[in-house]
């Protein structure tokens, strides 16, 4: 097993109440300092480790390849512990 594929079992073995709510949708996915394109970059989310929001907030439109969202997430990724905003685009449900 590779540790994304760890990563997402040790998730889904946690209880639902402590349970990140969202996964990254693509390979690299930007965190950013502020709800904004070309905000500075705080690091990256993968598939696999989890992004726990704390709130979501409407902000400035972005675009995720054929996607745009106005709704950003703020939160930390669930395995690397990086700070950050997230736009709605860039993350899955995990339920």
């Amino acid at each position: 097993m590779d540790f994304g594929s760890a990563a997402l079992t040790a998730l889904l073995t946690l209880p639902s109440s402590a349970r990140p709510v969202y996964d990254f949708a693509a390979p690299e996915v930007v965190i950013w300092s502020e709800p904004r394109a070309g905000a500075r970059p705080h690091g990256l989310g993968r598939p696999g480790e989890g992004f726990a929001s704390n709130r979501e907030e409407e902000h400035e439109p972005y675009r995720c390849g054929p996607y745009e969202t106005t709704l950003w997430h703020h939160g930390h990724n669930a395995t690397t512990g990086v700070i950050g905003w997230v736009p709605a685009c860039d993350l899955l449900d995990f339920d």
